[in-house]
C-alpha cells in the first residue's frame, strides 16, 4: 500500500519556517503566548541556520555527535537497515549515522560558528563575530526557550525589554547566519525573499514602536 507523504522539510526549510512563525508572532502584540512562541521559534531559526551554516556538503557530518558503531543500539539498526534496504545500493554506515545519532547542541553549532575551520567553506565565507550584547541575548533565549519547551508546574512571568534585551540582538545574528556568512545554499530566490521579508518584519516592527 503507498501511503501519501503528509509532510516533507529538510534543514533549510525548517531553519526558514521558525523564523517566519518568530516574525509572525513578533508582529501579533496581542497574542497573551507572544513571549513563549517567540522563544521558541526564534530558538529554533538560530539552531537551524547555525546548522546549515556549518554543516558543509555531507549533509550530516558537521551537525551530528560521534556514535560508537559497536554499540548494541547501532548493532541492531545496521541489521535493521541491511534487511530493509537490501536490495539497494547505499553507504551502510553514513545510513546508520542518519538515523541512530544525534544533532550537536546548540551551544557548539555557534562554537563552530565561530570557527574557521567549520565555517571557511568558500573563499566568500565569513565566521561568525557576535558581541557581549549578543552573548547575552542568546544566553536568555536559550535558557527562556527550555524552560518553556519542558514547562514545570509553575506560575511563570517574565519582566523587562526583552524586545531590545532578546529578540533584536538574536535576530541580528541569525541575520549573519541566514544572509551574510555566505554559507547557507538557496534553493530558489523565492526561498531567499521569505528570510529577507522575515528578518525585516523585526526591524521594521521596532521602527513603529520607537
Amino acid at each position: 500500500m503507498n501511503e501519501q507523504i503528509v509532510y516533507r522539510t529538510d534543514e533549510l526549510e525548517n531553519a526558514i519556517d521558525y523564523l517566519e512563525q518568530a516574525a509572525n508572532f513578533f508582529e501579533n502584540v496581542e497574542n497573551p503566548h507572544r513571549f513563549k512562541w517567540l522563544m521558541i521559534s526564534l530558538h529554533g531559526a538560530l539552531y537551524g541556520f547555525g546548522v546549515c551554516a556549518i554543516k558543509g556538503s555531507r549533509s550530516y557530518h558537521n551537525v551530528i555527535k560521534d556514535i560508537n558503531m559497536k554499540s548494541k543500539k547501532v548493532k541492531a539498526k545496521k541489521v535493521e537497515l541491511q534487511s530493509l534496504l537490501s536490495e539497494f545500493d547505499f553507504d551502510l554506515d553514513s545510513m546508520l549515522a542518519l538515523n541512530v545519532s544525534e544533532l550537536i547542541s546548540i551551544w557548539t553549532v555557534l562554537d563552530r560558528c565561530k570557527s574557521k575551520e567549520y565555517m571557511q567553506r568558500f573563499v566568500h565565507s565569513e565566521v561568525l563575530q557576535t558581541t557581549a550584547q549578543q552573548d547575552h541575548a542568546i544566553e536568555k533565549l536559550i535558557t527562556y526557550r527550555n524552560q518553556l519547551a519542558h514547562f514545570k508546574p509553575s506560575a511563570y512571568g517574565i519582566t523587562g525589554d526583552y524586545e531590545k534585551d532578546i529578540i533584536m540582538p538574536v535576530a541580528e545574528v541569525i541575520k549573519f547566519l541566514a544572509l551574510e556568512c555566505n554559507n547557507v545554499m538557496y534553493y530558489s530566490d523565492e526561498s531567499n525573499m521569505r528570510v529577507e521579508k522575515a528578518l525585516h518584519i523585526f526591524k521594521n516592527e521596532l521602527k513603529k514602536r520607537t
